[in-house]
């Protein structure tokens, strides 16, 4: 008889295949479809927005201007084909261009310096303890946008940093580095009009004049491919911003003039007044006469100032103000740090306005997204469209999301549990809780629909925890799933499951203290799993220092007992940390068809790392991959694992810092799987396989043993002995079909073996 197929059907049914990724294979993105309030959410699974920066570039070489979003929030982009719907915002999510651009933080500016169609990059500068700005020059290969380092050309200077922007000092022969600070958004754009690229930035990392850094390349004859930058104007507009006035800066009577911190008239090449906390740009000529109007937000600050340029291109004078800008429509008012951005977003061929925070942490991170349309036929007119440009089209939850996969209403469909950190608000009150998001699709498109947005009344408890982070698991072995809830304090809140298996779930708080004395440090990251392989369902425990702490249960499988310190402070050696000594390490079990039980770990990073074997023990575990499929979704990665499609594969949703959820599959582009099943482990015979009511066991040791079999979850499901001279029998008639693990041991524990089959 000819089993392959209908062992693939089994195989498929009990657990996925996961690929093994090396560091050129990378896990494709998946937007499934989601619903909230009845509206179906665009970009689903884009994963949220908390301090973006929007730029406008041509991604796939079709001649439209796409939209690119890089957001501080985890120092990550987010690629928006346009669909070039005339006087309309059509966009859609495009993450497979994203991949293609460097690794950067802070802020991330596309602008195309030489004229080719392909946009490159302004950004904060990657060498360590940089403050400098970079450029990464675009490219365009089959088609696609991608990026390189431009190499600048410093003659005589054998210290400087090529891939850094210099300008020569006073001294001939002798370079100086730009300093921008990290905070800040500057401003990349044509000041005088000569066709280059000219910088304007607050002067360093304290100053509260404007500095114009001007490009001479046109000047000097070498065209807009090249990049020569000098200090043009160290008080460009003449004006001084104080930081201190609620958006309100000083400003020269005279156009020959400058002002410092006092209002006092000063030389032009006044320096350092101490008093720039962080800013941010947008340069644009709003009244068509040529030279260019400023919008700044600031750090102190929910508003914007628009300061109106009396002079001319080659010198700025900034003679009139708008502290609460759009005054004439709706002013901004956005916590806390506001950027505005200008460009074409509804495809009408003038320039709009987006304004989000430029905080990385602490601003407004649900309505923080204001699209301000330029409704104007001539000049500029900002009308406020949305507080939720993009934002409001994704799964977006606040900060720090932490999903887990479960059939919560027993309709057989995984639904999705999102804990967070909560939102910004203004008060006092905690608000942090757990989502749920019901799949109301089919076992072979899911389709997810907000149906809790207080899940369980977590918010009862947000006063004095958050960072909730849910995990599923069969805790009192009644065959149901239960669950356990991580939080800031480092405790657990549990939830016991009383329906049984199969049945929309009904779960109960166990108020036991023990789940609060858990000492696992701070913000604890729970994952359920047999790790000793004794029946009883253990705790891995995630948290804030990279570790992950391993509390054996103590008590019998249907009644759990846990210690108030970890039995394994640091299972696996297993360690997250970045530099700063944080790592947020958050665990997830992965099984593999051999029967290898994989840990897969979210982190600070943003990536998933992964390691196989899991056993009880300090000693470092194979380190699989620090990057596993190369997911990259910024701070706080937290993976949740589950097949929601019905393909037999495993698909990773992954939770972040910025709110919202991305979605994986965790195969190959062009890969394919094996549908045999793992060979059995040497000297063990299994007949038949697949089983239907009874399975002959086998084993060459020739020595009496015990058995045992577990199902893909690890559960026990049955245990007995064998003798060393005759087969043993294990009866599957009433067992649920899928896929099984076989683990035999002599008494003396000197010989085990593994092997899997199918039921059927």
């Amino acid at each position: 008889m000819h089993y392959r197929p209908l062992l693939w059907f089994f195989f498929g049914m009990a657990f996925s295949l996961v690929s093994m990724v090396n560091g050129q294979q990378r896990f494709p993105a998946v937007n499934f479809p989601a619903l909230q309030n009845g509206r179906l959410l665009p970009h689903a699974f884009a994963g949220g927005l908390n301090a973006p920066q929007f730029s406008a570039a041509d991604l796939n070489k079709d001649g439209l201007l796409d939209l690119v979003v890089f957001d501080r929030a985890g120092d990550v982009f987010l690629t928006f084909l346009n669909k070039g719907t005339p006087n309309a915002i059509a966009y859609q999510y495009a993450p497979e261009y994203a991949c293609h651009f460097p690794a950067l933080r802070e802020y991330a500016l596309l602008r195309d310096f030489n004229g080719d169609g392909a946009a490159d990059i302004f950004c904060y500068g990657l060498a360590p303890v940089s403050q400098e700005m970079q450029v990464f020059q675009g490219y365009f290969e089959d088609n696609v946008l991608k990026f390189r380092p431009f190499l600048f050309h410093y003659p005589n200077c054998s210290t400087c940093d090529r891939t850094l922007i210099y300008y020569p000092s006073s001294i001939p022969g002798v370079w100086l580095n730009l300093v921008i600070a990290s905070t800040d958004v500057p401003g990349v754009v044509d000041v005088d009009g000569d066709g280059d690229l000219d910088i304007l930035t607050f002067e360093g990392i304290s100053g509260g004049h404007v500095w114009w850094v001007r490009n001479t390349s046109v000047e000097k004859g070498w065209g807009r491919d090249s990049l020569h930058f000098v200090i043009e104007d160290r008080c460009w507009g003449r004006f001084f911003e104080t930081g201190l006035n609620f958006c309100i800066n000083n400003l020269s009577p005279r156009p020959d003039t400058c002002v410092d911190f006092l209002q006092r008239p000063n030389q032009v090449e006044a320096r350092n007044q101490n008093r720039h906390p962080g800013s941010t740009l947008m340069l644009y000529d709003d009244d068509g006469d040529g030279d260019l109007e400023m919008i700044s937000g600031d750090v102190s600050f929910r508003c914007l100032n628009m300061m109106t340029n009396y002079g001319t291109p080659k010198q700025a004078w900034m003679a009139e103000q708008d502290p609460n800008f759009p005054s004439y429509s709706t002013p901004v008012d956005l916590p806390q740090f506001p950027a505005p951005y200008y460009l074409d977003v509804n495809n009408d061929g003038r320039g709009d306005m987006v304004v989000a925070p430029n905080n990385r942490y602490g601003s407004e991170d649900r309505n923080n997204v204001w699209l301000y349309e330029n409704t104007a036929l001539s000049g500029h007119y900002f009308e406020l469209e949305t507080r939720r440009f993009l934002v409001g089209d994704m799964i977006d939850m606040g900060s720090s999301t932490h999903p887990a996969l479960a059939d919560v209403n027993g309709d057989g469909l995984l639904d999705i549990v999102v804990g967070n950190a909560g939102y910004y608000t203004t008060g006092t009150t905690g608000t942090a809780t757990l989502y749920l998001w019901l799949n109301t699709g089919t076992p072979t498109a899911p389709r997810f629909e907000l149906a809790n947005s207080d899940w369980l009344g977590l918010s009862a408890f947000a006063n004095f925890s958050s960072d909730y982070v849910p995990a599923f698991g069969d805790l009192d072995n009644d065959g149901d799933l239960d669950l356990l809830i991580g939080n800031s304090t480092g405790g657990f809140y549990c939830f016991l499951n009383t329906a049984g298996p199969g049945k929309p779930m009904q779960l109960q708080q166990d108020f036991r203290p023990m789940w609060a004395s858990m000492n696992t440090g701070t913000f604890s990251a729970p994952c359920l799993a047999d790790v000793d392989m004794d029946g009883a369902v253990d705790i891995l425990a995630g948290r804030r220092n990279g570790s992950i702490a391993y509390f054996r249960n103590i008590g019998a499988p249907d009644n759990p007992l846990f210690a108030v310190q970890p039995t394994i402070a640091r299972l696996g050696n297993i360690d997250t940390r970045t530099a700063i000594g944080v790592g947020f390490s958050r665990p997830a079990l992965v099984l593999q068809p051999n029967g290898e039980r994989w840990i897969v770990c979210g982190n600070l990073d943003g990536s998933l790392e992964a390691y196989a074997g899991l056993s009880p023990t300090s000693d470092p575990y194979p380190l699989i991959s620090k990057t596993w499929g190369m997911v990259d979704d910024g701070e706080r990665s937290s993976p949740a694992f589950g097949d929601l499609d019905g393909d037999g594969l495993l698909e990773v949703v992954v939770g972040n810092l910025r709110g919202g959820l991305s979605a994986y599959r965790t195969q190959l582009r062009d890969c394919t799987t094996s549908t045999t099943m793992p060979a059995p482990a040497v000297g063990v015979t299994l007949w038949p396989n697949p089983v239907r009511h009874s399975l002959r066991v086998e084993w060459a040791v020739r020595r009496p043993f015990r058995w045992a079999v577990r199902d893909a979850l690890g559960r026990l499901v049955a245990e007995g002995e064998g003798a060393a001279d005759s087969p043993a029998f294990i009866t599957t008639t009433n067992w649920i079909s899928g896929v099984y693990f076989l683990h035999l041991v002599t008494p003396d524990g000197a010989q085990a073996a593994q092997a899997s089959f199918a039921k059927w």
